[in-house]
């Protein structure tokens, strides 16, 4: 289960008496604050499953809100949304990437996928009230939309310490399950151009995460003999991924969305960014701050395949750290927490719920 879902349980909890369901590795987790059970599920049928336990299990409940991520629209989806609607529950779906016909093309059996989703989701507006969504739209499937972004829940997360600038050193991280739209590769570009062109500055890139991406990237830092200058950990969580943060000048977020087809998007690592106090890199505007914040605390690069320019990195650090009196983790957090606490992000969710019908 992600912590994304945890944490909006956590949201909700505050509100609201919350079940939860969710896919586990080979279960569904079950669970409210007076239970948690995990059903076992064979990789092979689990979606029939899930299904099939909500229509039999939850729908004998009575549900005032129902709120569900969208995992693509098919008639096994919207037998259970109709059957939970016979209780006059208000059903919200969240769509975490709007649109989304670029990038599922490209995964294995998507064309398919994408042509039952097309055939099906019109239908959704019989049973659901409202989309969450992180683009711009008003209306998604002919249904109202409540615009908002990913967020996390600031108080559990711990801000890195007040940063020293130092003129021979910076240090950057990313934190993610590797995908192509992430785009490392492209700082792992610049970074063999920069020593090619004689640069002095000892650039330290701790890359975190595992993903389709990780091979591709140990072979072109390989290609480059730049092995000291970028670090593989995989997964890390907890203490340990919180002591990798403190080593941290500026954080990667995603440098290469253009190559699924969008211009923006609401990342959660941005957030986890912002709330540990980074200064950001990123291809687009970060929803996390205001666009009076984003040019004070992001360095926007161009959305194409070209190499980041580690020049303009190196300037950007000195804009951010050569200020001694400046704590810019503790500008960069409070700047972001009263956008993108998740608190905030979800409360146009509770005020619909909330709302008289």
């Amino acid at each position: 289960m992600s912590k994304k879902i945890l944490n909006q349980y956590k949201v909700f909890s505050k509100s609201y008496n919350v079940t939860l369901i969710s896919y586990g590795p080979d279960c569904l987790y079950y669970l409210n604050n007076s239970f948690f059970e995990t059903i076992p599920l064979e990789k092979a049928n689990r979606r029939l499953k899930m299904y099939s336990f909500i229509d039999k299990t939850l729908s004998v409940n009575n549900y005032s809100f129902i709120y569900t991520r969208y995992h693509l629209c098919d008639f096994l989806f919207l037998n259970s949304l109709r059957i939970l609607s016979k209780k006059k529950s208000k059903i919200v779906i969240e769509i975490p990437t709007f649109p989304y016909k670029h990038e599922l093309l490209k995964w294995k059996g998507g064309a398919m996928r994408y042509f039952i989703d097309a055939s099906s989701n019109f239908l959704l507006r019989l049973y659901v009230g409202r989309i969450v969504t992180y683009s711009n739209d008003h209306k998604i499937f002919g249904i109202k939309t409540i615009n908002t972004m990913n967020g996390v829940i600031y108080e559990n997360v711990i801000p890195v310490e007040k940063r020293i600038y130092n003129a021979n050193e910076i240090h950057l991280i990313s934190v993610s399950l590797t995908m192509s739209c992430h785009g490392y590769d492209r700082l792992i570009e610049g970074l063999n151009e920069y020593y090619q062109l004689g640069g002095d500055i000892n650039f330290v890139y701790h890359l975190v995460g595992e993903g389709d991406e990780i091979k591709k990237y140990q072979e072109l830092v390989a290609k480059y003999g730049i092995e000291k200058h970028v670090l593989f950990y995989g997964f890390k969580s907890g203490n340990d991924l919180d002591a990798l943060y403190e080593k941290a000048d500026l954080a990667v977020n995603s440098i290469a969305i253009h190559r699924i087809g969008l211009e923006t998007e609401s990342t959660i690592k941005s957030k986890e960014y912002a709330a540990k106090g980074l200064p950001m890199i990123s291809s687009y505007v970060v929803d996390a701050f205001s666009i009076q914040d984003n040019e004070k605390y992001v360095h926007q690069i161009s959305p194409d395949e070209s190499p980041v320019n580690i020049y303009g990195l190196i300037e950007f650090y000195k804009k951010m750290y050569q200020n001694a009196d400046r704590n810019i983790s503790e500008e960069i957090r409070s700047a972001s927490q009263k956008r993108c606490d998740m608190s905030v992000t979800l409360q146009g969710v509770v005020e619909y719920f909330n709302a008289a019908v």
